[in-house]
């Protein structure tokens, strides 16, 4: 049994690896889901393994570090903040799109002491960092399909993500990389593999730059600064070693100033990622500075336990600033290292968390410079080091996904493996084979089944559900699918319920339904959006979400109860633009203009230099005949070109019979495209409903010269206005 368990607990960890490569189209959130349970899974079958291989054999039992020490306090301390969280299942389970929380958290602990108490020699741990390498090159390839064209950008745009998903995700994949390909590089012994290792480190540079992700570019060069730096001035015993640390030294700021430098020359501003480098300056920070301010009040509120993991939103939708309305408009994260942990877990959490990396760090650089120390070469010492401050710097910017968890987990399980001491009672320990054999194995296998299970299959099965939801184009079947998924009763119910919510209203609307099956299908999303505002309380999302559907079906019994559900999203962030137009919005429907008018006033108010804002505002003065507004509201070209392409404004213009209006509208429309016959046709028939029917026959003869292939069309409206037959329309 020893051997099975020995040869579990390896299989598993040389797997670990290879997960950023997975990428599941069959689940919802395919770049996230199957990376995250593949992983859960791995480290709940070698911890059981684990278990089993320590009882028998003492030499893998766990050893104490403070790394170890810090990271079980972070472990109860998050145990706590989770439970007093506004939504401790959000909290302990996350969702979907981010799936974190406590039990990731547990995961990755879980993991780095296996990892750490398994990979016990030098050797191992070479072995290791070149299966990741073989891994990393693999996900190389698939990057420059990327690059190619060959493979789409799954996040669009020219910012590189690979098999991650994201750019920043992808960022961080590649500045680890690149330092445990230095890692093995100041290890090599031969000068093959040192030219190996430094390929493959100027490979993931390159990679680097081409995800455009300024704050781990910065903790690339902060961290090999970092680097240089101390072991030049660490290396007096060695002073090749000592030079090469100052020539790279000196390489890096060289580099870097020649960088600054040429900021402004052609060839960087030319670059879609050399230039967002180049151009990064304090006021593009004004968005992240404004989500830290609130993050600090927050963590004011609720100083030693934090608001639990998952959390943030509350803060942002209750402390929301309104200048930041071009922003996510639901954050739930700072985007920082920091400010997440003392809104996570309080100044009790936050005091845990950084007690791992500072105990790291001080094993690393401080324990050795006080004691003899060979647990880490200098050169080992420095690199590691380096790639834990560019990990930080690049965690100023945004935060943790599994993939730097898993990581920063390994770099965690590296330094606990070489530093921590046995434990005597632990070590001594010696049970009875016999119930090992007949007891302990089995109560373990039993209990890893449960684990698997419960923490795993339903969300695999409601994430699987959910795209089959999307994949089928017959509605019976597409609501059987939602309800299939919330019936597994995942962590993922939120998500479902939205999605069912956005499916439905598309098949409400497409009139394929009879009357008595589009009632009960809005039943049943109006029954589950009010479960998940019971199962989350306080959410303001949850009330805007079914606010939005209500005021989607139009009826005046619906439209009340938006109302209610926007009071209430309101009194959960009063400041919110987004809320204040749906407030605008639902009393136009109910024919209250000057309510309307009123409401979007209000979210004017709150900054006037907000241009959605400034259009709202200027069609409720068309709806209220406060025509004024129009001119004091459109001033620009990007107002004029918003006010002139919203069909709402067309339609509220049209209520109002205000005719120069529309007649403006549709004349700049045409100007963009001048192409469109139906852009000429509705202003003819604009012009023809003002009574100005010389100059809608005008408009069609000049629209049938300009586009010959509408010459027929139009010479037939000309026949229907002249006859006075008209049976076009806006």
């Amino acid at each position: 049994m020893k051997d099975i368990a020995k040869g579990v607990v390896f299989f598993g960890i040389f797997a670990v690896p290879f997960i950023p490569l997975i990428i599941s189209n069959s689940m919802f959130f395919p770049f996230i889901t199957g990376k995250n349970f593949t992983f859960r899974i791995i480290v709940e079958v070698i911890f059981a393994a684990w278990i089993i291989l320590a009882c028998y054999d003492p030499q893998y039992r766990p050893k104490f570090s403070w790394i170890l020490g810090s990271f079980t306090a972070l472990l109860a301390v998050m145990a706590v903040s989770n439970a007093m969280s506004p939504y401790p299942t959000g909290s302990f389970w996350s969702n979907f799109e981010r799936m974190e929380g406590y039990v990731t958290l547990v995961h990755v602990f879980l993991y780095m002491l296996v990892t750490a108490s398994v990979l016990v020699t030098e050797k191992l741990w070479t072995r290791f960092f070149n299966t990741t390498i073989a891994a990393a090159l693999i996900l190389s390839l698939y990057a420059f399909a990327q690059l190619s064209g060959n493979i789409t950008i799954n996040q669009g745009g020219l910012r590189l993500d690979g098999t991650l998903g994201n750019s920043a995700y992808m960022a961080i994949y590649t500045l680890f990389h690149i330092f445990i390909a230095l890692f093995l590089l100041v290890k090599a012994k031969s000068r093959g593999l040192q030219y190996f290792y430094g390929a493959f480190i100027l490979l993931f540079i390159y990679l680097l730059v081409q995800t455009a992700t300024r704050g781990t570019i910065l903790g690339l060069i902060g961290g090999l600064t970092v680097t240089a730096t101390y072991i030049a001035l660490c290396a007096k015993e060695y002073p090749s070693l000592r030079k090469v640390a100052a020539g790279g030294l000196l390489g890096l700021v060289l580099l870097v100033g020649l960088f600054v430098a040429f900021r402004d020359s052609s060839f960087i501003q030319q670059s879609p990622y050399l230039s967002r480098v180049a151009n990064i300056t304090l006021s593009e920070g004004n968005v992240r500075f404004k989500i830290w301010g609130m993050a600090y009040e927050g963590f004011q509120e609720r100083p030693l336990f934090g608001w639990g993991q998952s959390s943030f939103n509350y803060i942002f939708n209750e402390k929301y600033d309104p200048s930041l309305y071009f922003a996510e408009s639901w954050y739930d994260r700072a985007h920082d290292i920091f400010f997440d942990w003392l809104v996570t877990g309080g100044a009790l959490g936050f005091i845990a968390y950084f007690a791992i990396y500072f105990s790291t760090l001080y094993y690393l650089g401080i324990r050795p410079l006080r004691i003899p120390d060979q647990s880490f070469t200098l050169a080992e010492r420095g690199v590691l080091i380096g790639l834990l401050v560019g990990y930080l710097i690049h965690n100023t910017f945004v935060f943790d996904n599994i993939v730097s968890y898993i990581f920063y987990g390994t770099i965690l399980a590296l330094v606990h493996a070489r530093v921590g001491r046995p434990v005597e009672a632990i070590m001594s320990w010696k049970g009875s084979e016999r119930v090992l054999e007949q007891i302990v194995t089995p109560v373990v296998l039993v209990v890893l089944v449960i684990v698997v299970y419960t923490v795993n299959v339903p969300g695999i099965k409601a994430a699987g559900d959910i795209i089959d939801a999307f994949r089928t184009s017959v509605p019976s079947e597409m609501i059987a699918g939602f309800e299939r998924a919330l019936s597994r009763n995942s962590f993922g119910n939120q998500e479902i319920r939205e999605q069912m919510t956005r499916k439905a209203q598309e098949v409400i609307f497409s009139g394929t339904l009879k009357e008595d099956e589009r009632v009960e299908l809005i039943n049943k999303v109006e029954t589950e959006l009010r479960t998940q505002i019971e199962e989350k309380p306080g959410d303001a999302r949850a009330h805007v979400f079914i606010a939005s559907f209500y005021r989607s079906l139009g009826t005046q019994e619906y439209l009340d109860k938006a109302v209610i559900e926007l009071e209430r999203a309101r009194e959960l962030s009063p400041k919110k633009q987004q809320i204040i137009f749906e407030q605008g919005l639902t009393y136009m429907q109910k024919q209250n203009f000057e309510r309307s008018y009123e409401y979007f006033k209000e979210a004017y108010e709150l900054d006037t230099t907000y241009t959605e804002a400034r259009v709202f505002y200027a069609m409720s003065g068309v709806a209220t005949g406060r025509y004024g507004l129009i001119d004091e509201m459109i001033t620009d070209e990007g107002s004029r070109t918003m006010f002139n392409t919203n069909d709402l404004v067309v339609q509220t213009a049209y209520s109002a019979k205000q005719f120069p209006i529309l007649k403006d509208i549709f004349q700049y429309r045409i100007d963009k495209n001048p192409e469109d016959p139906q852009l000429r046709t509705n202003l003819a028939y604009i012009l023809n409903e003002s009574g100005d029917t010389a100059g809608a026959i005008e408009v069609l003869e000049k629209a049938a010269a300009d586009i010959p292939t509408f010459k027929a069309q139009a010479d037939d409206f000309i026949k229907q206005i002249t006859g006075q037959v008209v049976e076009v329309g806006v």
